[in-house]
């Protein structure tokens, strides 16, 4: 039986480079196949009422078995596998719609926090045996990261899935670090291939139907 991944990317940040590699590497692996799950790439608008929208029509619309969203975080310089998405919106600068949220929950009434589903040891496993640098991280920020992050979660627990749903943050390619003297930077085919390599451990732990019983109505 074929599963299905959902990627998501961003769109371009305000102030950033015309392009973001998390949207540009989402569109790229739309429609691939990882071991026995179709990607489903998708590119989410950097504003909260957007985004939310956003996820909701590709949720609804793809009924995924596990989802992956990915994001930038400046600074960084090694793929973060995020343990922990938390349930407030935070902004030190604005989304792109303008508007910057203080000590807002994400779903008043939801939970405090969600602990991510992705297999996140063999992710991290996986990634430094294929040289690619790889940390876990227990900050998804408060920003739209965490907010894609809670978001999938929240969205999985509320429809009883059991498939993994989780987040990983990824360095600034170079060419956006240029005017940012010192910041770290990871070119996008080290990003593509450690992305790869995590979805694969991603597939791995989609759950497969039992086998039917012999005799066993249907």
């Amino acid at each position: 039986m074929v599963r299905s991944i959902l990627l998501t990317g961003y769109n371009p940040y305000r102030n950033a480079p015309d392009y973001n590699p998390t949207g540009v590497l989402a569109r790229e692996l739309d429609g691939r196949r990882i071991g026995k799950a179709h990607i489903h790439g998708a590119e989410i608008p950097v504003a909260v009422e957007d985004a939310g929208s956003a996820f909701r029509r590709l949720l609804n619309r793809m009924n995924p078995d596990a989802a992956l969203a990915m994001g930038v975080a400046p600074g960084r310089s090694r793929l973060s596998v995020e343990r922990v998405a938390v349930n407030v919106l935070d902004f030190s600068v604005p989304d792109n719609r303008g508007r910057r949220y203080r000590d807002r929950p994400i779903r008043k009434g939801g939970p405090a926090a969600y602990f991510s589903t992705l297999p996140v040891r063999p992710i991290l496993a996986a990634l430094r045996k294929a040289r690619i640098p790889a940390e876990l991280s227990d900050t998804a920020g408060t920003y739209l990261c965490n907010f894609a992050m809670f978001t999938l979660l929240d969205a999985f627990a509320a429809d009883g899935k059991k498939g993994p749903a989780g987040f990983i943050h990824i360095p600034q390619v170079p060419e956006a670090s240029l005017d940012k003297s010192g910041q770290p930077s990871m070119d996008y085919v080290t990003i593509r291939r450690g992305i790869l390599v995590a979805l694969q451990e991603i597939e791995k732990a989609i759950p497969r139907p039992r086998p039917r019983r012999s005799g066993a109505t249907p």
